[in-house]
């Protein structure tokens, strides 16, 4: 199960107390048992319900499409988890963790782990047509078929002939995947895959309608008409960089157990717009992102959510750029920051300075990764500073490299930025004074919109990017496998081999303690060798409900989405 991608996220807020998934909070651990249970999760004790039952919640950015999958951001997940039904649905219970059965009431596996077999249940689609075993195997070839262009196909690398499929020599019907039945799927794997329960809560894993995808083509994702839904919610409407509304799938098997009857997700990419909606009651929920609108809404009257997440911003190279090909050129960009006063100066004091690419937040069985693995980036500075350097003499070592001379003001420098709003603003006027100042350099900031952005990502025509990037599962691999070069989910363009061998042994590997070393060898590697990524702060979301709202997660990788939410004194 890879990484969310899906979730890239555009901007630096993840901004809805249920709609963001993709991360991890600090002592929970997933259930992922070799056998699901057959009962769902019960609700528990409720007050009185409102009559009408609604949500007004928002998205900081337009969804790039709903097409299962090509979806790579963090907006078409938050609405996918709640108009979807996957195989298994990650809850919560009290302050912990386990793995629901969903569009599976069971599964088992063989003695080594390598083959899974689900049992589905009785369940539809919006459409009143069911939804089988066969349509698992459609989705899962079709991302898998390199022809699709899946930025997502990576989450299928425990699949027995993924890599081949992936790389054109074997079929896509080679697939480790078949329907035994209408209602009976099996999943064979290359190896055994310690997290591969928890792997399949992901987007990629969900059924797709081959005879409606057929029909649509391309329009698959695009509008409200060309989406069918299989979960608590469908889309009855979708209009574009304005608002997403859903409503209660009647047709969904547990039904009965999803109070509301509509979601309106308002597109709000302006922080002041939504922070104002959920001060006049327009919004339900809103996640504060400085200090001053924390303090106004932990008034006592609202709920307040403080948990630590398994989601970075960082920044990140173009390993193919004529200028960031070099690493100790990365390295003194990395190493320029004073995540401390970048975490006061832009985030107001909100987040966790981060110095190495997996969070604080995972771990490896009960073992703490971070701990374990050290903070890399803060080992550099100190490494450099014993040497009696600084960043610039790096940058100065890497120019000579490339024959640029010695004068960094003369070197063209972009980063590039996903949002136009005053808070990107601000960032990147604190960007250009620091490299200034540390480095001499003239920095120059790209502002555009996510989709023009990430436009620019995939095309390669970039040299420095920022964006957020949040784990799915509890273990340092779904960060990690980010880079393999076969995958490249961030599409800076670098390739190292001994990376990929490490990443692949991992990947299987059942022995705790060699896993956590490979992970460590490996984030070495990424971060301390060749220095592509520059991780930066880590999410800690400070969310809030209106005192009204019950039944939402408050585990962050948890993904009922609003399934069990209701309203009770509106």
């Amino acid at each position: 199960m890879k990484k969310l991608m899906a979730l890239l996220l555009a901007a630096v807020l993840c901004l809805s107390f249920t709609a963001c998934g993709g991360t991890t909070t600090p002592s929970t651990t997933a259930a992922a048992g070799t056998t699901g249970g057959a009962t769902t999760s019960a609700a528990p004790a409720q007050p009185q319900k409102d009559a009408d039952q609604y949500i007004n919640s928002y998205l900081t950015s337009e969804p790039q499409t709903l097409d299962i999958s090509l979806r790579s951001d963090t907006y078409s997940y938050s609405v996918m988890i709640n108009t979807m039904e996957g195989l298994v649905r990650l809850e919560q219970k009290g302050d912990e963790y386990f793995m629901a059965p969903a569009g599976a009431e069971s599964w088992e596996s063989n003695t080594d782990g390598t083959v899974w077999t689900f049992h589905l249940r009785q369940s539809t689609w919006e459409d009143g047509q069911p939804v089988t075993a066969e349509q698992y195997v459609y989705s899962l070839q079709r991302s898998a078929n390199p022809d699709t262009g899946s930025p997502n196909s990576f989450f299928l690398q425990p699949l027995k002939n993924y890599e081949d499929i992936s790389a054109g020599k074997l079929p896509v019907t080679d697939l480790g995947v078949k329907a035994i039945d209408a209602n009976t799927l099996e999943i064979a794997l290359s190896a055994p895959t310690p997290s591969f329960i928890s792997m399949i809560n992901a987007t990629i894993y969900y059924p797709q309608r081959e005879d409606l995808i057929t029909t649509w083509g391309e329009k698959y994702g695009s509008e409200a008409q060309y989406y069918i839904a299989n979960g608590p919610f469908r889309v009855e409407s979708w209009t574009h960089n304005s608002s997403l509304n859903l409503v209660k799938n009647e047709k969904y098997w547990d039904a009965a157990n999803v109070s509301l009857s509509k979601v309106k997700l308002s597109i709000m990419t302006d922080e002041t717009t939504f922070y104002n909606a959920f001060d006049s009651g327009e919004l339900d929920f809103v996640t504060a992102g400085s200090a001053e609108w924390l303090q106004k809404f932990d008034n006592g009257t609202n709920q307040y959510n403080k948990s630590v997440q398994g989601s970075n911003v960082y920044a990140f190279y173009n390993a193919k750029d004529a200028l960031f090909q070099n690493a100790n050129i990365r390295k003194a960009f990395t190493l320029s920051i004073d995540r401390e006063d970048l975490n006061e100066m832009c985030f107001g004091g909100l987040r966790i300075p981060t110095y190495g690419w997996v969070p604080a937040s995972m771990a490896v069985g009960d073992t703490n990764y971070r701990e374990k693995a050290g903070n890399m980036i803060q080992e550099m500075i100190d490494e450099l500073t014993a040497q009696g350097k600084t960043p610039k003499d790096l940058l100065l070592q890497g120019m000579q490299e490339l024959n640029l001379g010695s004068d960094p003001s003369t070197l063209k420098v972009t980063f590039s930025l996903a949002g136009t709003s005053e808070w990107f603003r601000t960032l990147g006027e604190y960007l250009q004074q620091v490299y200034k100042d540390q480095l001499g350099i003239n920095l120059e900031i790209s502002y555009s919109e996510w989709g023009i952005f990430y436009d620019n990502v995939q095309k390669g025509t970039y040299q420095i990017g920022f964006m957020s990037w949040g784990a799915y599962y509890n273990d340092p691999y779904d960060m990690l496998s980010l880079f393999v070069s076969s995958y490249d989910a961030v599409e800076t363009g670098w390739a190292n081999a001994e990376y990929d061998a490490l990443i692949k042994q991992s990947g299987s590997e059942m022995d705790e303690a060699k896993r956590l070393q490979e992970y460590k060898d490996a984030e070495t590697i990424l971060i301390k060798d060749d220095c592509v990524i520059s991780p930066l702060a880590t999410f800690q979301s400070h969310s809030f409900a209106k005192s009204y709202v019950h039944g939402f997660d408050t585990l962050s990788f948890a993904s009922s989405g609003f399934k069990y939410v209701y309203t009770a004194g509106r």
